[in-house]
C-alpha cells in the first residue's frame, strides 16, 4: 500500500513537471511570435528593438534563426524588421545575410531607378543596405570581399552604396577606383568592339586586325 502510494505521488509530481514545463515553452513561444510580429509591422518595430536593447535576454541567436527560417508567413514584412533590428543593435553575425540580400526593396516592394534618390532615402529604402551602414567598416569589408561574387546589377550598385556611405575604412576609395576604372575599360573595349563589328560587317568576317 505504502509503495503504491510512493508511486502516485512521483508520477503526479513528474506530471506537474511536464504541464509547468509545456506551459513555460508555450509561453516562450507566444512570446517569440508576439516578437517577430512586432518586428514585422513599421508601426511596433522601433519600440520591439528598444524592448530588445533593454532585455536581459540575448535574443541575437533568435533573431539570426529566424534570418533562416521565418516564424510568420509574411516573410518580406519580418525581413525588413530583422535588418532593423540587425542594424540597431550593430549584429556582426548578420552580415552574410544583409550582403545576401542587399538590394532587396523594403515593405514587400519596388522601385524604379531607386539609385537617383538622395542617400537618406536609398538607406530607409533598402533594410539591408541601411542595416550595413550602421554595422560599419566590418560590414564595408565584408561587402568589398562579396562584391566579384555579385553578378546582378542591383547587388554591385547597392554593394558600392554601401562602400561610399560608411567613414573610416581605408580601403573604400581604392575599392570604387577600381570598379571605376573596369568599368571605363568596359565602355572603351565595347566601343573598340563595336567598331570592330561594324568594319567586318563591311569587309568581310576578318576585319581589321587588333592593335
Amino acid at each position: 500500500m505504502i509503495l503504491r502510494s510512493r508511486l502516485v505521488i512521483r508520477f503526479a509530481m513528474s506530471f506537474m513537471v511536464m504541464a509547468s514545463f509545456r506551459v513555460v515553452a508555450v509561453a516562450g513561444d507566444d512570446g517569440d511570435r508576439a516578437l517577430a510580429e512586432a518586428l514585422a509591422s513599421e508601426k511596433t518595430r522601433e519600440s520591439a528593438v528598444a524592448s530588445i536593447m533593454a532585455s536581459r535576454q540575448d535574443k541575437i541567436p533568435l533573431l539570426l534563426s529566424w534570418s533562416k527560417k521565418s516564424p510568420l508567413e509574411y516573410d518580406c514584412r519580418l525581413f525588413d524588421g530583422l535588418a532593423y533590428a540587425f542594424g540597431r543593435l550593430k549584429v556582426t553575425e548578420a552580415v552574410p545575410f544583409l550582403v545576401e540580400n542587399i538590394s532587396t526593396y523594403g515593405e514587400c516592394g519596388v522601385s524604379f531607378n531607386p539609385w537617383s534618390k538622395a542617400p537618406s532615402v536609398i538607406e530607409s529604402s533598402f533594410p539591408a543596405i541601411g542595416a550595413l551602414v550602421k554595422i560599419g567598416p566590418d560590414a564595408s569589408r565584408a561587402v568589398m570581399a562579396a562584391f566579384p561574387r555579385m553578378t546582378k546589377e542591383e547587388d554591385r550598385m547597392a554593394a558600392m552604396f554601401v562602400v561610399s556611405r560608411v567613414p573610416g575604412v581605408s580601403e573604400a576609395r581604392a575599392f570604387l577606383s577600381s570598379v571605376l576604372a573596369q568599368a571605363d575599360w568596359e565602355h572603351h573595349w565595347a566601343a573598340r568592339c563595336l567598331s570592330i563589328l561594324d568594319a567586318g560587317s563591311s569587309r568581310g568576317r576578318s576585319g581589321p586586325p587588333l592593335r
